[in-house]
């Protein structure tokens, strides 16, 4: 496979290159590289404040559209000055390359924190309000981001959210651009069918998103469940990201600031609300009400002649409140039906399990009896043998119980390195261009495929040309080969102590002439001469 946006075709300036074009900058470290430039921490001599140096390569400095775009987004920062916002210091050009001075954050982005993990509810609504907080600030001075995702929001070493990459930035009445952007999962219905039409609440749709994905682990599916109902969390959660995300933008918050505020409302209140809807939630005057089969006693109108709009409101909220009530009792009977069909299907799995080994230690009884049976003892030691039977039954089953511990404890870890195998494919997937995406999934779903029992074939890599993807691959297939050596090496162990407790009662039945019995231990002893002859014969179906 091949990724033009991905490849190596881009070599970075050296450190030296770019001080000596910056002059007024030492330039530290290289911090990241990719298709669309490269970023270097450095110190701002005369202000001794670290930075962040963005460097395009040549040819985006040489397209007259993309650089009247960069010059777009930088002055469209620069008006910016919010405590959630990367602030932008610089912008210019060098030696045909575009380049912005940024604030320097040193953290990683909110995906490495949330991608695939569940969120403490008190600290999601902490992060995703300032990221609310930093979102009003640039909606108030006219300019919208449109790619909100985690990958774009920066964490301090405190975890306070800062916005970046502003590089699809436009002023909000810029409807000039009918070009589609975002990323999948976190784009609003209206980007991909009217772009022209989009405004702050697109931006809000994705900060839904985020929120989802934070308290849950990952995005809404296509059948929407509510996060209540997957994780434990506060049922207004699902009203204000239902709001966030609606399909309509004329439903959703219009401002970030109102979301910040039914947020921090859930913070504010022990219990959730159930007898009034969110103030920061507004009903349109147009939203259909759908009709309750029998009609609620309402209060008395003001007058005889004209309805009061405030027994219509209360109407209203009544029948939502029994709606959501109805959704949630029903969800959480779904949710213990699920619960108690897992514990069923756990229950009999280990049934099954126990009946297996049940079966193994019978067969493996039966086949020590019948080597013993057909020994040449002597008469007096016959009783003995029995016992020596017996001996070598406990001693193999003890290891057959530690062996599987094992196998057992080292199957997860390798099931665990292959679901982070299929993040990091999910993950390069969602940051290919759009044109590429829908040849490389079959590609990438055929290389999942290909993984059994979650393990990863050793060749998994070949034939791959997209040094990213081979860079995903190896370190996985790293990962695995550590994981097996660590378990061969708790397996040899076991080996070891078997191997020494069958000699020591070797040792033991020749110094009392017990020839037949000695030769017996012999026996087992030299059927485990390797790790793998050890496991055929205490575990034969590992």
């Amino acid at each position: 496979m091949t990724d033009e946006n991905l490849t190596s075709d881009f070599t970075p300036p050296e450190l030296d290159e770019i001080a000596a074009l910056l002059p007024a900058y030492e330039v530290l470290s290289l911090i990241a590289k990719g298709g669309m430039g490269a970023v270097y921490h450095a110190r701002q001599i005369s202000l001794d404040r670290d930075v962040a140096i963005k460097i395009l390569p040549r040819h985006f400095g040489n397209d007259a559209e993309f650089r009247a775009s960069f010059e777009a987004e930088a002055k469209s920062m620069a008006k910016l000055n919010h405590p959630n916002l990367v602030a932008i210091y610089d912008f210019g050009q060098i030696d045909g390359m575009l380049y912005i001075i940024m604030e320097m954050v040193q953290g990683k982005s909110l995906y490495y924190s949330c991608y695939g993990q569940i969120i403490d509810p008190t600290e999601t609504i902490r992060i995703v309000s300032a990221i609310c907080d930093g979102l009003a600030h640039a909606h108030e001075n006219g300019i919208l981001h449109r790619d909100i995702k985690p990958a774009n929001i920066l964490l301090t070493p405190k975890a306070v959210p800062k916005i970046s990459d502003f590089g699809l930035a436009r002023p909000v009445n810029d409807g000039e651009s009918e070009t589609v952007f975002g990323t999948p999962g976190y784009t609003a219905p209206e980007v991909i069918h009217n772009p022209s039409a989009v405004d702050e609440s697109t931006d809000i749709y994705s900060v839904g998103a985020i929120l989802y994905q934070m308290l849950t682990g990952d995005l809404p599916e296509e059948t929407y469940v509510p996060a209540s109902a997957l994780v434990e969390c506060d049922p207004r959660f699902d009203e204000i990201i239902l709001k966030a995300m609606h399909p309509d933008p004329a439903m959703r918050y219009r401002s970030a600031d109102a979301m910040a505020t039914a947020l921090r409302a859930i913070n504010s209140t022990s219990a959730p609300a159930t007898t009034e809807s969110p103030a920061s939630s507004p009903q349109p005057v147009s939203q259909p009400v759908p009709q309750p089969t029998s009609r609620p006693s309402t209060p008395p109108t003001p007058t005889p002649t004209r309805k009061s709009p405030v027994a219509r409101n209360l109407v209203i909220i009544c029948i939502l409140l029994g709606c959501i009530y109805f959704a949630w009792e029903t969800m959480k009977d779904i949710k213990a039906k699920r619960i108690a069909e897992n514990v069923a299907a756990k229950k009999a799995h280990a049934e099954n399990i126990e009946k297996a080994n049940a079966q193994n230690l019978a067969n493996r009884k039966k086949t020590i009896t019948q080597t013993l049976n057909a020994s040449n003892s002597p008469q007096q030691e016959a009783g003995t043998d029995q016992q020596t039977d017996q001996d070598i039954l406990r001693l193999r089953e003890k290891c057959n119980t530690a062996t599987r511990k094992i196998y057992a404890k080292h199957q997860k870890k390798f099931l665990a390195n292959l679901s982070q195998l299929k993040r990091d494919l999910n993950y390069f997937h969602r940051n290919l261009p759009k044109s590429q995406r829908a040849t490389v999934a079959p590609k990438l779903k055929a290389l999942v495929a290909q993984c059994q029992d979650g393990i990863i074939p050793a060749d998994l890599y070949k034939n791959q040309s997209n040094r990213k993807l081979l860079k995903i691959i190896k370190q996985r297939l790293a990962t695995q080969k550590s994981i097996e050596s660590q378990r061969d090496t708790k397996i040899d162990n076991i080996r070891a102590q078997y191997k020494k407790k069958l000699q020591s009662s070797i040792a033991d039945y020749k110094s009392k002439k017990l020839t037949s019995k000695a030769a017996l231990f012999q026996q087992e002893l030299d059927q485990i001469s390797s790790t793998k002859s050890f496991l055929k014969l205490v575990s034969p179906d590992l």
